[in-house]
């Protein structure tokens, strides 16, 4: 890593991202982050473009992609955004049908507990 490269301990990459420190050490875990470089003391040392990665994550999962989904489109990103965009278009139609599916399913079930509670508050009103 270049020395001029501005670098962050885990605390300042925490506080910028607003990630907690022990996401951060999961998130690396399972591939998601890159292994940080390591200080003379032993302190991680992270690019900040790790801030960017993180806020790019929590915004991913708020669109309901799960963390394997969203490290298959961080992977593919490194590819270039030719095949990261094919890729994630596929990604995202199939988990819009999948929260067509879910909606249905959600109506499915408020449809039958409206039917439960009127039979039951009918029966209550005898």
């Amino acid at each position: 890593m270049n020395p001029t490269t501005t670098q962050l301990q885990i605390g300042q990459v925490s506080l910028k991202s607003g990630v907690s420190i022990d996401t951060i050490r999961y998130y690396e875990k399972e591939g998601l982050l890159k292994e940080p470089s390591r200080s003379e003391g032993g302190f991680r040392l992270y690019p900040a473009e790790t801030v960017d990665q993180l806020v790019f994550v929590q915004k991913a999962q708020a669109l309901g992609l799960t963390l394997k989904e969203i490290k298959s489109i961080m992977c593919c990103g490194d590819k270039g955004l030719g095949p990261c965009c094919e890729m994630t278009v596929d990604l995202f139609t199939k988990k819009i049908k999948e929260f067509e599916a879910k909606i249905q399913e959600l109506q499915g079930m408020k449809k039958k507990l409206k039917s439960v509670l009127g039979g039951w508050v009918e029966k209550n009103k005898k």
